[in-house]
């Protein structure tokens, strides 16, 4: 079990829902924990937490994408070398955990070890559009998708041939406009009527949280973070 330290810290948004942040509250304070939830980290939020709130634990879930906002890799190496414990998973916070594991991140979760393999290399699969003011997702991360289309073919019911079209679909999309009704469209002109049954209703709305990935990811590293968990990678 994960040795606490008083306060966690989490950079988070669209990988977690609103209604995924009270019980959290409520199991931190169950295990005597602080935890303190901040939207996706930019650049110079680790400097800043580093220089105020020493000796907290820092988890990344979400970070903002683009050239002068993302973290960067210079400002891990900082953080880490303050002795600043820092752990990554589920999106910008897998990224990072991959480039930064010799310098001593950690990180956790199936996107992570996607990245850490290789079996996905571009950014772009963790990216999509979310709501400013509540961080629901409105389109659906390739990542996400790859998770979908794994499961489906572990249980047999989608061919390999139809996953590899339907991930081939999904690429052809830009993250902007990977919406689910857009994405379903898409599957119904070019995938077998079986695969479309198989693949269509996981897209509704009541749906595309219990295989949200990045979500189930995020879930987990925050539990392992407070001590409730162990980690599925370290």
């Amino acid at each position: 079990m994960t040795t606490a330290t008083t306060d966690l810290v989490v950079f988070t948004g669209p990988s977690l829902r609103a209604s995924d942040l009270p019980p959290l509250q409520g199991l931190a304070a169950r295990l005597g924990r602080r935890l303190q939830l901040r939207p996706p980290v930019r650049r110079l939020d680790l400097l800043d937490l580093a220089d105020s709130a020493a000796g907290t634990e820092v988890l990344m879930l979400d970070g903002e994408f683009g050239q002068r906002l993302a973290v960067s890799i210079a400002e891990v190496r900082a953080v880490l070398a303050a002795g600043q414990p820092l752990t990554g998973a589920s999106s910008m916070g897998a990224l990072r955990a991959v480039e930064c594991r010799t310098l001593g991140m950690k990180g956790s979760g199936w996107v992570f070890e996607q990245y850490l393999s290789g079996a996905v290399d571009s950014d772009g699969d963790v990216a999509l559009l979310y709501d400013p003011e509540d961080f629901t997702p409105v389109t659906i991360p390739l990542v996400n998708v790859r998770w979908l289309l794994a499961q489906k073919r572990g249980a047999g019911l989608l061919s390999p041939a139809a996953a590899r079209a339907a991930l081939h679909t999904a690429k052809g999309l830009h993250f902007r406009d990977r919406r689910p009704s857009v994405l379903l469209r898409r599957w119904r002109q070019e995938l077998p009527a079986d695969a479309v049954e198989v693949l269509g209703p996981e897209l509704a709305d009541e749906r595309r949280d219990g295989w949200d990935r990045k979500r189930l990811d995020g879930l987990r590293a925050v539990r392992a973070a407070l001590g409730a968990d162990e980690p599925e990678a370290a």
